[in-house]
């Protein structure tokens, strides 16, 4: 063999080498440059967030919160599961009701009594339903999902000052 057959035989070994070695290398983006495995999951020390949430984040309040928009007819007889508001011209509103014929009934209440219009309507992956109400004041996202048992929860987050 020659020294430019060998050179080329070696020349043609490296590469290949090279190439099979370059097929075992991690993907892009999986190893962190101290070589740590960025694909594997590492649960955060201490758990998910640093504080617990106050007694008082999970306590329910069944009155409607003082500035609450007349604009949004609550229908009679409606049973709240919470109500409040967030920051300035903007409230939540849960509804419960007695099974998903009652929830409909509640629901179209709403829409009638608020003179809403409904758009952006889907069924929701646990058969409920959520849309986007509107009327000359309010926009509101509207959503039902289940409940404890057979109750349906109606939920609305409402904004003032749209219209």
């Amino acid at each position: 063999m020659t020294t430019i057959t060998r050179a080329a035989t070696g020349a043609l070994t490296l590469a290949l080498a090279a190439g099979l070695l370059a097929g075992c290398a991690p993907e892009p983006g999986t190893v962190a440059p101290d070589g740590r495995d960025l694909t594997e999951k590492v649960e955060p020390e201490g758990g998910s967030w640093p504080e617990a949430n106050p007694d008082e984040a999970y306590e329910k309040s069944q009155e409607l919160p003082e500035g609450f928009p007349a604009a949004f007819v609550v229908p009679e007889g409606a049973t709240v599961d919470d109500a409040g508001s967030r920051d300035g011209g903007t409230w939540y509103l849960v509804l419960r009701a007695d099974g998903s014929e009652a929830a409909d009934a509640l629901w179209d209440a709403v829409v009638t009594g608020s003179a809403f219009t409904v758009s952006d309507e889907v069924e929701t992956g646990d058969g409920g339903r959520a849309a986007t109400l509107t009327s000359a004041e309010l926009a509101v996202s509207a959503v039902t999902m289940p409940g404890e048992g057979d109750a349906v929860l109606l939920s609305y987050d409402i904004t003032q000052g749209v219209g």
